[in-house]
């Protein structure tokens, strides 16, 4: 944690601080000690020094009273003393100018000695001569003319020598001084700094084992927190060791194996796997393992108590410590036994679906055939007689046979319609609508499906009015392509009766385009949008009849030839069908006998 290591590294500051201070405070007094012992012995010297320039001056006050006394009564006691006095204060002078070592003290020195060798020769003169010659000779004269200015010289030079060494022990003593006072003063900070450190390091450390401790009091909230998350998960979460083993395991994990905790701790996972699945899971946790992957999910079997299977959602995770070392594998499993047996039922009833819906698109396809069997040779019963009764108009049984006749040829050729529709839809639902793709004159088609429906037209009252004059040419299906126009064609007329109906045919921009309109009773809007959807019905159907086939399939031929058919409509003011077709498709439906299945086809 960083807590502890913070806290150890406060303690270690501190530690140093102090020892950091008391080094230097050692040191102070240990410096403090050697300076003053080299002071003091600068001092010693000094005084030393001082002390003898004090003594020649002496010396010298001595040699001079020494000399007036010999000059007075040279006696040879009086010559000895004043030549040992001499000696001394060669030796002296001597000393001192091996111990001065500066530049105005050695000139001083130099002075000094100049005197002291005028005053020695004069002195030796003096000494040269006899007693008498002494006697008689004014002494005093010769001391006032020549001895006296040396000997004041003299005198002076010592002075300011005695002075030089008084400044200089003075000196001495002040460095003394403030080297003590120096060495106090350091010492005292350092002390001051050790004292204001550990100060510092201490409130650290006091705000380090605070935080130390709330970062412990949020590590046990978040445990409680995690152990109280992780129990009552709603999924079954475990850890699981290096080797595979669970170290923990929350109940809801349990629940699903079916075993309890203890039976689980300490087992490896692979004792629970359906074998089957078994080397999956080894391959992922190797993978996992290696770093190739950081998370894997996928759906595997356990072995529940009493060898029961039971199929889990499982999703794993590598969990690393703070310095990227793996640590455990955190795996959660959702029990999804339930959603596969649904899985399965679910096929199972697709398949019976499917197979249903097979035997009824078989059922479709053979009663559309069987149905359609029997009526064809009853409407070419129906158009003899019926051709047998126009032959004679003038009997008014023929002409009654004859609108009966017209009227049950109209409900077989309805009849035929519709179970073309119904095998269409089976063709439809099992992929087996087959377009036999040629060149079509459009305009051609179109005309041949309006005067076919001329007839029909006149029953209604309606006026048909069909503008396709000029040539268009393209690649279709001609037999579908008749079945869409006739389709929309008797829509029109059915819900437009009495009322004038428009059949367009145009090309613009490689497109051919179909337009069916008609003044009926239009379809309401909230129906529009559904009324190419298979069975649905833009009207009631008490009043109009039909399967609600014919539309749909009117856009399923469109599109698989790569065209498309919209409706547009105003309740009570009629409807327009707009059929758009390449007039070449598309390669892949392009061909004879191309299914459903290869044309290219919308969503329907």
């Amino acid at each position: 944690m960083r807590a502890p290591s913070f806290t150890r590294g406060l303690f270690v500051a501190l530690g140093l601080a102090i020892l950091l201070a008391l080094g230097v405070g050692v040191a102070s007094v240990l410096t403090l000690r050697s300076v003053t012992r080299e002071q003091g012995v600068t001092l010693v010297r000094e005084a030393t020094t001082l002390e003898a320039v004090q003594f020649l001056l002496v010396l010298s006050e001595r040699r001079a009273r020494h000399a007036r006394s010999w000059l007075l009564s040279p006696e040879p006691r009086l010559r000895h003393e004043l030549e040992v006095t001499r000696q001394e204060w060669e030796t002296r002078l001597r000393e001192l100018e091996e111990s001065f070592t500066g530049k105005e003290e050695q000139a001083l020195l130099a002075r000094i000695r100049e005197r002291q060798h005028a005053i020695q020769a004069v002195m030796d003169g003096l000494l040269a001569r006899s007693e008498q010659e002494v006697r008689e000779e004014d002494w005093r004269v010769r001391y006032e003319a020549e001895l006296r200015p040396l000997r004041v010289g003299l005198d002076q030079e010592l002075s300011r020598l005695v002075e030089l060494q008084q400044e200089s022990l003075q000196e001495a003593v002040r460095q003394q001084e403030w080297t003590r006072l120096r060495a106090i003063t350091r010492l005292g900070m350092a002390m001051l700094g050790a004292v204001l450190t550990a100060g510092l390091c201490g409130v650290l450390l006091v705000r380090s084992l605070r935080q130390h401790r709330k970062a412990e009091a949020r590590v046990l909230r978040s445990e409680a927190r995690f152990r109280a998350t992780f129990n009552q998960a709603a999924v079954g979460l475990a850890q699981v060791a290096m080797d595979g083993r669970w170290v923990l395991l929350n109940p809801r994990f349990c629940d699903i194996l079916g075993y309890g905790e203890r039976e689980l701790l300490g087992r490896r996972f692979a004792d629970f796997t359906h074998p089957e699945d078994l080397s999956r899971d080894e391959a992922h946790v190797r993978r996992l393992l290696a770093g190739e992957l950081s998370s894997f999910t996928y759906e595997k079997r356990y072995l529940r108590q009493g060898g029961e299977v039971v199929w889990v959602n499982l999703s794993a995770s590598l969990v690393h410590d703070d310095a990227g070392r793996p640590l455990y594998i955190l795996t959660a499993i959702e029990d999804i036994t339930r959603r596969k047996t649904l899985e399965e039922e679910r096929v199972l009833l697709l398949a019976e679906a499917r197979e249903a819906l097979r035997l009824r698109e078989e059922f479709l396809s053979v009663a559309s055939h069987e149905l359609r069997t029997p009526l064809t040779p009853l409407n070419l019963n129906l158009q003899v007689v019926l051709r047998e009764a126009r032959a004679h108009p003038e009997q008014s049984f023929a002409r009654r046979v004859a609108q009966r006749l017209e009227a049950g040829h109209q409900q077989v050729q309805r009849m035929t319609r519709l179970i073309e529709e119904l095998l269409d839809a089976s063709r439809w639902g099992s992929d087996r609508l087959v377009l036999s793709l040629e060149d079509v004159d459009l305009s051609a088609l179109v005309r041949e499906v309006a005067r076919r429906f001329e007839p029909v037209a006149r029953r209604t009252g309606s006026i048909l009015e069909v503008d396709a004059s000029e040539p268009v040419m393209g690649r279709w299906d001609a037999r579908r392509l008749a079945q869409v126009v006739a389709s929309l064609l008797s829509n029109a007329l059915k819900f437009g009766a009495g009322r004038p109906v428009l059949l367009r045919v145009e090309v613009e921009g490689g497109l051919a385009r179909i337009t069916v309109r008609d003044h009926g009773i239009g379809i309401a809007p909230e129906l529009l949008p559904h009324v190419f959807e298979r069975f649905s019905r833009g009207v009631s159907d008490r009043h109009y009849g039909g399967m609600g086939l014919g539309l749909f399939l009117t856009r399923y031929v469109a599109r698989s030839m790569g065209g498309e058919v919209v409706a547009e409509s105003t309740l009570g003011q009629g409807a327009t069908f707009t059929v758009q077709l390449p007039q070449r498709p598309a390669e892949s439906s392009r061909g004879e006998g191309v299914s459903l299945g290869e044309a290219t086809v919308g969503p329907v």
